[in-house]
């Protein structure tokens, strides 16, 4: 049993659901009594012999014994253990079988639901770090599906921070091999730079002590005569914004913009990837530019307004962009 807890990683179980207010006072004992026979009786019903993890925390003030189950799953196989990182897909559904929520886009749209991840699978998760710091229940869940094998998950409401219950059929598409989730990305860099024949222009450092997280600029179209860019710039470009993942699953498209359109970026506002790359081009340049999570959006990733991710967490980003213009800014009295 594990007597300590803390919700980690729960935004993949809640996916946007909320969880019991306050003003159910003492009656959330009795709902999550009678929750609980319900979970029991539906994974029973599916599963004769599934995997039980058995938490204890304080919710309201008040001791807790809760469980998450994992069932309809291959027991033997390769998994990942702590620390690791996980490819996985998902497709979210309520005890009758409707689908809310999926990591492949038609299958949620085709639901008439949003996805949570609006550019879909698969996505990359990070297991629970430390065993004896942290309670992970998903990392619990993800750590006993084998590599390239699915199974069927279901927590409590409490856990899942839902007002419904619902559970997950998970894939585990791929653990990732390397122990360095940096050289990870770099490696994925450096394969698609030859699968695509392009070749290095320059690589950019996120700063002076930290030369192992890079960005990779390849020039497409050179203007030796074009205006050089300064780091404080306004610059008028037009660019696309993709993700790069170890399955090439169409390099999901973040930022898409028609052939004539052009957008301002105000340097110092940017991601480091951006703000660091494009003074090393020109006016009238073309490059294709990729860069590690760390100098993206890192582990918080993109979210919409509603909160649903645009770029997950850990993605590694692929921009192409033509310099149009560029633009210096006032300087600040000191």
């Amino acid at each position: 049993m594990k007597s300590s807890y803390l919700f980690m990683v729960l935004a993949l179980l809640a996916s946007g659901f909320i969880g019991c207010s306050d003003d159910d006072g003492d009656n959330w004992k009795k709902i999550f009594e009678d929750e609980q026979e319900n979970i029991k009786e539906f994974v029973y019903s599916k599963d004769s012999d599934p995997k039980v993890f058995e938490y204890e925390y304080t919710y309201k003030k008040e001791k807790v014994k809760d469980y998450a189950y994992l069932f309809n799953y291959q027991k033997e196989g390769k998994k990942a253990t702590y620390g690791d990182f996980v490819w996985i897909n998902y497709t979210q559904k309520d005890l009758t079988g409707n689908i809310i929520d999926s990591s492949d886009p038609s299958v949620a749209v085709g639901a008439g639901v949003s996805p949570y991840y609006t550019l879909g699978g698969p996505i990359l998760v990070q297991m629970n770090t430390d065993a004896e710091k942290y309670v992970d229940p998903l990392s619990d869940i993800l750590m006993n599906i084998p590599e390239g094998t699915t199974g069927s998950s279901i927590v409590s409401s409490i856990m899942s921070l839902s007002s419904v219950l619902v559970y997950r059929d998970y894939t585990v598409e791929s653990i990732v091999e390397e122990d360095n989730l940096l050289d990870y990305e770099n490696s994925m860099i450096k394969r698609y730079f030859a699968d695509e024949n392009l070749e290095f222009f320059e690589t950019v450092p996120l700063h002076e002590g930290k030369t192992d997280t890079i960005a990779f600029i390849a020039k497409t179209k050179e203007n030796l005569n074009g205006t050089p860019i300064q780091a404080t710039d306004s610059v008028t470009v037009w660019a696309e914004g993709r993700i790069l993942d170890e399955f090439n699953s169409s390099l999901h498209q973040f930022l898409k913009m028609d052939s004539d359109d052009e957008v301002k970026w105000f340097l110092p506002d940017m991601i480091k990837g951006i703000s660091l790359t494009l003074p090393e081009l020109k006016v009238g340049e073309e490059a294709t530019i990729l860069f590690s999570s760390g100098m993206g959006y890192g582990y918080r990733g993109l979210r919409n307004y509603d909160g649903t991710y645009v770029v997950p967490a850990y993605s590694t980003l692929l921009f192409k962009v033509k310099i149009i213009d560029t633009k210096e800014n006032p300087k600040k009295d000191k």
